[in-house]
């Protein structure tokens, strides 16, 4: 457990220290202010964060009620979310992450709509309309394709 921690460190450290680096002087220039370096915009913050989110709840489905279809799904959607993170000055990335979100709201929305059972249908919902959200300002807003704010 503690490699796959380490490992998860790792990976993560690498992709934060290229995305940095690529959006950095657009990001500056686009707001006229001085920021720090290792500063990440806040949609890729939010796909990070995303994307870790679900994959840990697909292992924890995954752990907790021995669900492989869990864990494959939220392992699935997790990668899309942190791919998209890290490339997210390609023009489709945007799009992709609004379809991912939009999917995902409607999948575990009708199955608390069916369960009534908050965890972990609602509370992916909830982080869905958020990502959604983040994403159609960065699309109406920003552009697609360009480095977001």
């Amino acid at each position: 457990m503690r490699r796959l921690i380490s490992l998860i460190i790792l990976i993560l450290s690498k992709i934060f220290d290229h995305s940095v680096t690529a959006v950095r002087s657009t990001v500056a220039r686009k707001q006229k202010v001085r920021q720090n370096e290792r500063m990440i915009p806040w949609p890729i913050l939010l796909l990070y964060i995303y994307g870790i989110l679900l994959i840990v709840g697909g292992l924890m489905g995954c752990v907790k009620a021995k669900s492989v279809p869990s864990l494959v799904a939220g392992v699935g959607c997790g990668v899309i979310a942190l791919l998209l993170g890290y490339r997210y000055a390609w023009h489709f990335a945007p799009h992709a992450a609004l379809v991912l979100s939009l999917l995902l709201i409607f999948l575990m929305g009708r199955r608390y709509l069916r369960t009534r059972k908050a965890m972990p249908a609602l509370l992916i919902v909830v982080l869905s309309v958020v990502v959604a959200l983040a994403q159609v300002y960065v699309l109406v807003f920003v552009g697609a394709g360009s480095e977001p704010l």
